[in-house]
């Protein structure tokens, strides 16, 4: 699933047509603390799978060197409250992308600095997500909008985003791809059956497999019982033989 936030209807209308199955929109309101419940709240409700994605879609102020109407893949969050930074992890896409520093405010910024991008929600996804989400599964898309005077009406804010549709799209299909690849992994074929393992073991073995995927080592686990596999060794004899090879898929991620 790719979650959609939102601050505003006129943000996720922009790309209303390129939703897809496997994607969700949530609207969350304007400013950060906002964007923070809603993002807590989609958490706790348990809908969320570890190969899920946020995208974070939006308008936002900059300074007076940065063009309006241009898009940037954030590559740094600041929270102007709190002064934490975040940092988005953009290693899935291109290059030669247009990535950028946003900083996230209470308030809509008037000074603005050379260089520096500004939103009310940048770090508030980011700091709720990262409760479950890794860097690498949340990707946060800036068009900006103004330069900190003269706020643009909400229908030419949709027009600003929509014009990036073919950039947006791309990205969306990265994301998914990236899903199913993690999610084939995550779901390795009856893994609890061929390692023989307990219902508390097999938790542990998805926390392990959570970890794994922040870490970027999901391949490693793959690689590892497929080698099993060949040697004859998988499925498990019993419980204890399962138990040896949980271990040492740990022991392998932990060391």
């Amino acid at each position: 699933m790719i979650w959609l936030i939102a601050a505003m209807k006129c943000e996720a209308e922009a790309v209303s047509d390129l939703m897809r199955d496997g994607m969700t929109c949530i609207l969350t309101g304007i400013g950060p603390d906002n964007a923070y419940y809603s993002v807590k709240k989609l958490i706790d409700s348990g809908k969320v799978s570890p190969y899920d994605k946020i995208l974070n879609i939006g308008v936002c102020g900059a300074g007076e060197d940065i063009p309006a109407g241009s898009l940037h893949f954030i590559n740094k969050i600041t929270d102007m409250r709190s002064g934490r930074e975040y940092y988005p992890d953009l290693s899935l896409f291109p290059e030669d992308i247009d990535e950028g520093h946003i900083f996230t405010s209470d308030d809509i910024v008037t000074e603005t600095k050379p260089g520096e991008l500004y939103d009310e929600e940048a770090s508030a996804v980011f700091e709720a997500g990262q409760k479950f989400f890794s860097p690498d599964s949340m990707l946060f898309i800036k068009i900006v909008s103004d330069h900190g005077k003269d706020i643009p009406a909400d229908e030419m804010m949709t027009g600003i985003i929509s014009r990036h549709k073919d950039i947006i799209k791309s990205a969306i299909e990265r994301l998914a791809a990236r899903s199913d690849e993690q999610q084939e992994i995550l779901s390795l074929p009856d893994l609890r059956g061929k390692l023989c393992l307990t219902e508390a073991m097999n938790n542990d073995m998805n926390n392990l497999l959570r970890y794994a995927k922040a870490s970027g080592r999901l391949k490693d686990v793959e690689d590892y019982i497929a080698e099993l596999e060949k040697k004859g060794v998988l499925p498990a004899g019993n419980k204890k033989e399962g138990a040896v090879y949980a271990r040492r898929i740990k022991d392998m991620l932990t060391e």
